[in-house]
């Protein structure tokens, strides 16, 4: 493809992107001053969770395999590294929900048994810290690998995902309902972020068609991990609920297994997220295969979508109602995703250095 066929088809995408940035938020906007602004605030919270894990998850993974000396990922690390423009919407989202809280948390002007933890100004005020922390971070690790080095940053940079990633997950899910409790809210929220975020990166390879066989072999591979990582987590939180039966921690589970209407969501996400990439990736040749592996990854990806709503409807509302609430800002999402991506500088340059610098 020469020179001006490429700029011709990024100005294509950045028009579409843009239309469905500002279509999908428009859309959202009206839904807010609807019937029920409540909805519209939650599909807000589903889609923040959502997106920032997914843009947090892009930006930190080339930090991760350079952290365990890989060197596969020269030449599609700038895919990744490219959703830290992402940082802006994803502040700005959490500001909104802050601001609008009054409409959505059920802790809002309550007391709860935790008392100051579940304080709304305390609450949101630690978590738009802590974001603002990571996507510092974030940026400070990038500027160092524009200069070659990184490695130290890089390592810093993953702790400090996983801890704002777990404050998060307590924060803006498990505490949705204040009387159910899990020790492993956190891990499960911030780990599952890595799920979608590596499933996003072979997303991406597979759609730009520069990514060789043996690097879609290993994003196959860590794709196939990750759902088997995720899956275990999962599983690991419903069976002392299942077995001990105790009311402070079934109250997860019998919404979203022991309701109709959620039930069948709870068996799409075992079959696509969970156990999917099991059944699909196994195959070597499905994994080098930029259309097996592209359209695994876009499963999963949408996937996740679904099970970040998984994690926050059924808390407020027994039918499972997916619609233009939840939709609409998810195309917006989506939008602001795509054209932030494209018009971002590339991070780092395709022959990036191997970054042995601290």
């Amino acid at each position: 493809m020469s020179t001006s066929d490429r700029g011709h088809s990024s100005k294509s995408w950045g028009v579409a992107w843009g239309v469905a940035a500002v279509a999908g938020i428009a859309l959202w906007a009206v839904l807010l001053r609807g019937e029920d602004p409540a909805r519209a605030w939650r599909s807000l919270l589903v889609n923040f969770l959502f997106f920032s894990s997914l843009s947090a998850g892009l930006v930190v993974w080339p930090a991760l395999v350079r952290t365990c000396n890989g060197k596969w990922q020269q030449g599609v690390e700038r895919y990744a590294s490219a959703a830290i423009a992402f940082a802006l919407p994803s502040l700005l989202a959490l500001a909104l929900l802050w601001g609008g809280s009054g409409a959505w948390a059920p802790w809002y002007r309550v007391n709860f048994h935790q008392g100051m933890w579940l304080n709304n100004s305390f609450l949101f005020g630690r978590d738009l810290a802590a974001l603002l922390l990571f996507w510092g971070w974030a940026a400070f690790h990038l500027a160092r690998r524009r200069r070659g080095s990184g490695r130290r940053s890089g390592s810093i940079l993953l702790v400090v995902y996983s801890l704002v990633f777990s404050l998060l997950g307590f924060d803006l899910v498990m505490a949705l309902d204040p009387h159910f409790r899990s020790n492993l809210a956190g891990g499960y929220f911030f780990m599952s972020g890595l799920y979608i975020g590596i499933s996003a990166w072979a997303l991406i390879a597979c759609l730009k068609g520069g990514a060789k066989p043996k690097q879609l072999h290993d994003l196959g591979n860590l794709v196939l991990a990750f759902s088997l990582m995720t899956t275990y987590l999962m599983y690991a939180h419903l069976l002392p609920f299942w077995y001990e039966n105790l009311p402070p921690e079934i109250r997860f589970l019998v919404p979203r297994m022991h309701n109709e209407n959620w039930s069948p969501v709870s068996v799409a996400l075992l079959c696509t997220v969970y156990f999917g990439p099991l059944v699909l990736l196994l195959p070597a040749r499905f994994k080098e295969n930029r259309w097996t592996l592209g359209a695994v990854a876009l499963l999963v990806v949408a996937g996740m979508w679904l099970e970040r709503w998984w994690l926050v409807a059924p808390t407020f509302d027994p039918l499972a109602r997916l619609g233009l609430s939840e939709l609409s800002l998810a195309l917006g999402c989506t939008g602001l995703l795509g054209l932030g991506m494209l018009i971002s500088p590339r991070h780092l340059p395709p022959d990036a250095a191997d970054g042995d610098k601290p």
